[in-house]
């Protein structure tokens, strides 16, 4: 049963990266699908909203400093009540190594929730990105998340922020 959930699973990142990254694609290998995660396979808006989701994971220990209403409603706004809610309310996050946006000052200004969410999404596809091997894999996953933030983190902590948003992701949904 396993087997076939993997082939199928395989059959979707592969078709996934086809239509977004065709060039790209055509480099894989059988094990480099085999090895690509589960959020290769998912659709373009719900790819979207993981990197958003995962981007303001990332920056939770800034969200948490925003006392002022009007970046409370900013981020409210950009992440939706449901999400902003349970990552402002979460209570452990991993550790960041130096460098990352921890502090409000490491964040650019935004003023729109459209601003903001692209900047979300931007870092958690850096986050996402952090979290694959060098290589076709990586370069076919750049080409379907888009923009991507230009930080640099160590893998572990990448997968550390995707897991915890995975981890909250379950916890909010219906």
């Amino acid at each position: 049963m396993t087997e076939c959930l993997d082939r199928r699973l395989r059959a979707q990142v592969a078709r996934r990266l086809l239509e977004d990254a065709p060039t790209e694609a055509r480099a894989l290998t059988w094990a480099q699908l085999d090895a690509a995660p589960p959020w290769l396979a998912l659709q373009r808006a719900e790819l979207l909203a993981l990197a958003l989701r995962c981007g303001s994971v990332l920056a939770a220990p800034a969200l948490r400093l925003w006392i002022a209403g009007p970046m409370r409603e900013l981020a409210r706004t950009a992440l939706g009540v449901t999400w902003w809610r349970a990552v402002r309310d979460a209570h452990d996050w991993p550790p960041l190594p130096e460098g990352l946006p921890g502090g409000l000052s490491d964040w650019p200004d935004v003023s729109t929730p459209a601003a903001l969410s692209q900047q979300f999404t931007e870092a958690g596809a850096a986050v996402l990105m952090a979290g694959l091997p060098h290589g076709s894999l990586r370069h076919a996953a750049s080409r379907r998340l888009g923009p991507v933030a230009a930080w640099v983190m160590p893998q572990a902590t990448a997968l550390a922020v995707l897991r915890e948003t995975l981890a909250l992701q379950s916890r909010v949904a219906p």
